[in-house]
């Protein structure tokens, strides 16, 4: 069977019944009306909209700090820096390593050194 022979099938079967060729033009009608209408008509769809309103704080009662962790009164939170250490704050901060430390300071230094090296290529 082809193309033609099935062509000339659908039109004996609708010469012979016009009520059904009617019935069968009218869905089809109805089913291609409605697919367009899908298609073409757009949805409006609502965005919800994002409004923040908030009323002002009117406090009833005073507001209580947080327990937190005490500051001794003798801590500094912040201080003005010196351009320059006096004599009395170097020697109270700053130590002089003696020569032992200098020693194994060094020696780690080329261990380190010599590792970085030996796993180049």
């Amino acid at each position: 069977m082809d193309f033609s022979e099935f062509g000339e099938n659908i039109r004996d079967f609708f010469s012979q019944r016009q009520k059904a060729l009617l019935i069968s033009s009218i869905l089809g009608i109805f089913f291609l009306a409605a697919l367009l209408a899908i298609v073409f008509i757009p949805q409006k769809k609502e965005v919800p909209s994002a409004t923040f309103r908030s009323e002002p704080l009117e406090a009833d009662q005073e507001l209580l700090l947080p327990q937190g962790v005490s500051i001794p009164q003798e801590y500094a939170v912040s201080r003005e820096t010196q351009d320059k250490w006096s004599d009395s704050q170097v020697h109270e901060w700053l130590t002089l390593p003696d020569q032992e430390a200098v020693k194994k300071l060094s020696a780690a230094n080329d261990s380190l050194i010599k590792s970085i090296t030996e796993a180049a290529p």
